[in-house]
């Protein structure tokens, strides 16, 4: 006869509880993911907008992330976050989020695995050379911390490596893992769109050559078409621009022209400016120093009625005395020393 009484049977009682408690919640668990991110800015909490985009995904996505083999403790924590936020993705997809990682240096002959590198090269992922110290050897080897993502049929390359050249590399990663989200939801982005966006770079204003521009306008034709818009030959209005910008104008926007930016920003435009308020001649600042000459660019009054105004100041930097030389590439940033 059992007695219920029994000390010794409530503590049997009560630990097959806490054992049926525990293995439910464990089922519970796997089978419906939950993540609380207790941070006070959200860091591991995918934006609003992020979701959307996964919400309305037409197809599987599938991530290969060149980031695997022997790595350095940071890079393998690099790995973990990428694997960490792309099966955050996977929650919020209706299709699947497929992904792998693969050791690209993992090839058999020294031939296969630089033709491989050079396919890789060709695909848009940029390699970086890697020197780091493991149970007491040095190790170097080329790494591409970057994906190739494919969604319906388009494949494009993203490099994952990322952030201010100046910091130590383990800011470097750091940096890198606070944007991954951008990066990888970018790549999303550029696949899932119908039509490549337009964009216009307005002219006729003493803007930088074709050479001065040629980083910043095939960072943009990588993405989007770019047209070249000489505003004061305009006779009609400004359509079919996603984006017009404005880049460093050195001479005076005539009122018809500043007519024409309005009335494409009144209609459901957007406008970019990179404007200089002061002119300095850096050759002459090295020695007596130089005057500050205000650009007349007669756009105040334009950006004054968008809530804009922008100061004639100009800022000394007393550490500014460094000049960068390129001394090779890490992942997208330049590696310089000065």
């Amino acid at each position: 006869m059992i007695n219920w009484n029994s000390q010794r049977l409530n503590l049997l009682l009560q630990a097959g509880v806490t054992v049926a408690v525990v293995w439910t919640i464990f089922l519970l668990a796997d089978r419906f993911r939950v993540r609380l991110d207790m941070t006070e800015e959200k860091r591991f909490s995918l934006t609003d907008q992020t979701k959307n985009l996964l919400g309305r995904l037409e197809g599987d996505v599938l991530f290969e992330i060149y980031l695997a083999g022997d790595l350095p403790s940071n890079f393998e924590r690099f790995q973990k976050s990428i694997q960490e936020t792309l099966e955050e993705f996977s929650i919020y997809a209706e299709h699947n989020i497929n992904y792998k990682f693969i050791d690209p240096s993992a090839a058999t002959s020294s031939q296969a695995r630089n033709k491989y590198f050079q396919d890789l090269v060709n695909r848009g992922l940029q390699p970086t050379n890697l020197n780091y110290s493991k149970d007491g050897q040095t190790s170097q080897k080329y790494i591409f911390p970057g994906a190739i993502v494919s969604y319906r049929g388009q494949e494009t390359a993203v490099n994952l490596l990322s952030g201010n050249r100046t910091t130590s590399p383990e800011e470097i990663i750091n940096q890198s893992i606070e944007g991954l989200e951008y990066e990888l939801t970018n790549a999303i982005l550029q696949l899932s769109q119908s039509r490549r966006k337009r964009v216009g770079l307005v002219l006729g204003h003493g803007e930088p050559d074709s050479l001065q521009l040629a980083g910043f306008t095939n960072l943009v034709l990588s993405k989007y078409d770019l047209f070249r818009v000489n505003l004061p030959e305009k006779k009609e209005e400004l359509v079919g621009y996603d984006l017009l910008v404005i880049a460093k104008p050195t001479s005076a926007f005539a009122e018809r022209e500043k007519y024409l930016l309005d009335q494409y920003l009144m209609k459901g435009g957007r406008l970019m400016f990179f404007l200089d308020a002061l002119r300095v001649n850096m050759d002459s600042a090295a020695g007596d120093g130089t005057v500050a000459i205000p650009y007349q660019t007669n756009l105040a009054d334009m950006l004054f009625k968008y809530g804009v105004r922008i100061n004639q100041d100009y800022v000394a930097d007393l550490n500014c005395g460094n000049f960068p030389i390129v001394a090779g590439n890490v992942g997208k940033i330049t590696a310089s020393r000065f």
